[in-house]
């Protein structure tokens, strides 16, 4: 008779196998994929359920030189700051102290009433944390409101975010609040409504109530004097639209910025909510941890699995969603992150995900139980980076089952 210990230990050395060789693969694969295009590194975290399945460096954190990536570098986040923003909100939602069909106006006095088409409305924090209250980023000379924002320049380094309210007071809505989806600076006014409820200052808010117990260790508006040198280097890739910006080339690559000489290295006046904050992938991935299992961490709650689910529901369903359509097949929005309505582009329908300019992406697929991290600092590189990395992932998975 076969010992049933020495078939299971066989098993497991089978299975350990196949784990092993398909994050090889995918090893092999990423790296490929960097010399190819002559990319910075990047670091990759990948999550089964709870447990890592892969977590490592690649390449260099400038082509041009020797210094290779470490899995504790620090990246700047830019819209992957928007999510962290929606949960500090959603904290006060359930503490009580807002409601999410408020008038923002109640506890930002310093907006003028909202217009569109010379008629007032009303703007909720629901529509605030949707993007769809008709608010806009502005730049360029498309309307008369784009340009306003462009010469307000509210999101300003020197800026509070009392400033940044005065200087968007007065600019008219772009549509009529709840009748579409527009990317914006949404993010941003809810950090100033976080200030005005709370008392506290932005950063001092997520620190006490979102980094420390998720042990975000390297998570911030800024970069420490004894952290700088973790603080990578910034790439760009040189495209003019989102079809250019699906496919990597090695002639659109562009050095940007050196860490040593980045802003990130002052603590800036403006607390962005919206694209200021800087992180490692690791801390990062406490965060999704978090939201994958319904607002709990390490057994500390950090918000109730009915706000989790109320974030993580598409908000936007027969909305005109902006942009995404021509990235992203059956997307929406919920508060402050991207939600799969439909199966398609591998990923499976439920699954949460939203990435920074800088060139950072997450997702997390419930059906497949995977979680993905991948911080890479290529401005506008993200959409290259995640439309390369899914098929990766998943036959990454497929093969070690």
């Amino acid at each position: 008779m076969i010992n049933k210990n020495l078939c299971q230990s066989i098993l497991s050395l089978y299975f350990l196998s196949l784990s092993t060789i398909a994050s090889d693969q995918f090893t092999d694969s990423f790296t490929s994929m960097i010399k190819q295009h002559q990319l910075p590194g990047a670091v990759v975290l990948i999550k089964k359920g709870n447990n890592i399945i892969h977590y490592d460096a690649y390449g260099k954190v400038n082509v041009e030189q020797a210094q290779l990536m470490k899995k504790d570098a620090i990246f700047r986040l830019y819209s992957m700051s928007k999510p962290i923003t929606a949960v500090a909100l959603l904290q006060l939602v359930e503490q009580r102290k807002v409601s999410l069909e408020d008038d923002i106006r109640k506890y930002l006095p310093g907006f003028e009433p909202f217009e569109f088409e010379g008629e007032n409305h009303i703007v909720t924090i629901h529509q605030l944390l949707s993007h769809t209250a008709g608010f806009g980023y502005g730049g360029g000379i498309k309307s008369w409101v784009d340009i306003r924002y462009l010469l307000a320049n509210p999101l300003s380094r020197s800026n509070t975010l009392t400033d940044l309210v005065d200087d968007l007071s007065g600019i008219d809505l772009k549509f009529p609040p709840g009748s579409r989806f527009e990317y914006s600076i949404a993010s941003d006014i809810q950090g100033a409504l976080i200030e005005a409820v709370s008392g506290m200052r932005l950063d001092d808010y997520l620190q006490q109530h979102i980094f420390t117990p998720l042990n975000m260790k390297d998570t911030g508006f800024y970069v420490p004097k004894r952290d700088q040198h973790r603080l990578v280097d910034m790439y760009e890739l040189d495209v003019g639209s989102f079809e250019e910006a699906s496919i990597f080339k090695r002639e659109n690559i562009l050095f940007s910025e050196k860490g040593k000489d980045s802003e990130y290295l002052e603590r800036p006046e403006l607390m962005s909510g919206g694209g200021g904050l800087v992180s490692t992938t690791i801390d990062y991935s406490n965060f999704v941890t978090m939201l994958q299992n319904k607002g709990q961490f390490n057994g500390k709650s950090i918000l109730s699995e009915h706000l989790v689910e109320k974030m993580l529901s598409s908000k936007t369903t027969g909305l005109d969603t902006h942009f995404l359509p021509r990235i992203y097949q059956g997307v929406g929005f919920g508060y402050g992150i991207g939600i799969k309505e439909t199966s398609g582009d591998t990923r499976h329908q439920g699954s949460f995900f939203w990435a920074g300019m800088g060139g950072t992406i997450f997702w997390f697929d419930p059906i497949a139980d995977v979680q993905v991290v991948v911080m890479m600092q290529v401005e506008d590189g993200w959409i290259a980076l995640e439309k390369w990395l899914i098929p990766e992932v998943y036959r990454m998975i497929k093969n070690q089952e």
